[in-house]
């Protein structure tokens, strides 16, 4: 394994910054676009160079020749950033690792359940409401063809750390509400992998994916619903099935749709045979009861912590 000189995208991030420290102890060289001075002093003190700069200015403040690749951890949802990096690297061979998401394959199931699990080559048609996210994904795959190793990792549902895109809306709303939601039978499944876990997928894949390459990554899945119940549990209260329309108004009906009420379930082999990803964090629901997300969160439902109270 030779070292790499890797820019990553929103690297004082959640994904950024756990890909950016596990690529740093394979020996990597890393880099950091950030925008704020907090986001900078973060990079800094884990040894991480610090770019500042966004994503709508990368054509200014990035020189690609000084990296062999990047990775673009800071949205799914930033076609002309994705544009700007494919251009940059055409025809150089280095690599651009985007991170998309298995929200593509988000069904609008209102709580209902799908027999459906997604494998990276099946031909698929997405919702609208996450179509140009998939027209992205396209975009990658096919620079594959104009000299860029262009890689698409797909994460699911992450967690580890107490964090997670998911994870704290639905913590945070519980706790305020005073009941844990989820939507109608809450039997749609999202599949989820651990943070650290990952990471390693970014690792391996950077040595080892080919150019074009597409990746769904999950190493377990759950029903809404448990999720909800788990929740529950770790903030001490009931969990309660809503109408979508509730739903929507508890927490935003794009964000409802597709990923509390809505089914993503993916098939992670193409991974574990390709980069030889062997996942090996704690299951979802023991890291929300028993681990991180107790440490970090079940005291904010103590009554007498008047600083969440206030905030909330």
């Amino acid at each position: 394994m030779s070292a790499k000189r890797v820019l990553i995208t929103g690297a004082a991030g959640y994904i950024g910054l756990a890909v950016a420290q596990r690529l740093q102890r394979d020996g990597h060289a890393v880099s950091g676009l950030v925008r704020s001075d907090v986001a900078v002093k973060t990079l800094q003190a884990q040894g991480i160079t610090p770019v500042r700069g966004d994503l709508d200015s990368v054509a200014a403040v990035v020189d690609a020749d000084r990296y062999d690749a990047v990775i673009d951890t800071a949205t799914a949802d930033h076609a002309p950033s994705t544009t700007a990096f494919l251009s940059m690297l055409s025809g150089t061979g280095k690599t651009y690792i985007r991170t998309s998401g298995t929200g593509v394959y988000t069904d609008l199931a209102a709580g209902r359940a799908s027999d459906r699990v997604h494998r990276e080559a099946d031909e698929f048609e997405p919702a609208e409401v996450v179509a140009a996210r998939y027209r992205s994904d396209e975009h990658v795959v096919g620079a594959g063809s104009d000299g860029v190793r262009s890689i698409v990792i797909r994460p699911s549902m992450i967690y580890g750390d107490g964090g997670s895109e998911q994870l704290p809306l639905l913590i945070r709303n519980a706790i305020s509400s005073g009941e844990s939601i989820y939507v109608g039978d809450g039997e749609n499944r999202w599949a989820n992998v651990f943070l650290a876990d990952l990471a390693n997928v970014y690792a391996l894949a950077l040595e080892a994916a080919p150019a074009g390459s597409v990746y769904n990554i999950a190493s377990g899945e759950l029903e809404m619903r448990a999720i909800a119940e788990a929740i529950g549990e770790l903030v001490g209260v009931p969990a309660r099935a809503v109408p979508l329309a509730e739903a929507h108004a508890a927490l935003g009906e794009r964000w409802v749709d597709v990923a509390l009420a809505s089914n993503s379930r993916v098939d992670s082999s193409l991974a574990r045979e390709e980069l030889g990803w062997t996942p090996v964090g704690p299951a979802l629901l023991d890291d929300l009861v028993r681990g991180s997300y107790r440490r970090m969160w079940s005291h904010k439902s103590d009554p007498h912590d008047h600083a969440v109270a206030n905030a909330s």
